[in-house]
């Protein structure tokens, strides 16, 4: 069994809908889904990837995988206090946890894993930074 686990610095962001355009090709149309370039994910996949390959460096793992996520978001202004203890608190607003997920899950696939189809089990948390902490995503794959 193999586990890897990294922490990975900054705001998390969500996988964004799918655009599309109508692209040519070979004299045919057809659709094309794309995310835009600039768009803030690819940044956050890149942290992502670069968090990973400092936790792990060797081939892609195979098999079954579990995958434990903990999306940390940065703390509202109205969660912070100066007296008083500030720990992790759950975070029901958005981004919407899956799609957060997605976009860990896409930057990872053939670096991490081969595809996220290899994922079968797990926790994904949504919270919002202790007093303490940073924005960030703590992540912990486990081989089964």
């Amino acid at each position: 069994m193999t586990t890897v686990a990294f922490l990975v610095p900054g705001v998390p962001v969500a996988q964004p809908r799918q655009r599309v355009r109508i692209a040519a090709g070979n004299g045919k149309a057809f659709a094309q889904n794309y995310t835009p370039a600039k768009h803030p994910v690819n940044g956050f996949k890149a942290a992502v990837a670069l968090a990973a390959a400092a936790a792990y460096q060797g081939p892609p793992l195979a098999g079954p995988l579990r995958l434990d996520v903990t999306f940390l978001l940065p703390r509202p202004g109205r969660l912070v206090w100066k007296r008083r203890e500030m720990p992790r608190v759950w975070a029901p607003v958005k981004p919407d946890r899956d799609n957060l997920e997605k976009s860990l899950q896409d930057a990872l696939n053939g670096q991490l894993w081969v595809d996220d189809q290899q994922i079968v089990t797990g926790n994904v948390r949504k919270m919002y930074a202790a007093g303490h902490e940073q924005p960030g995503v703590i992540v912990e794959v486990t081989t089964l």
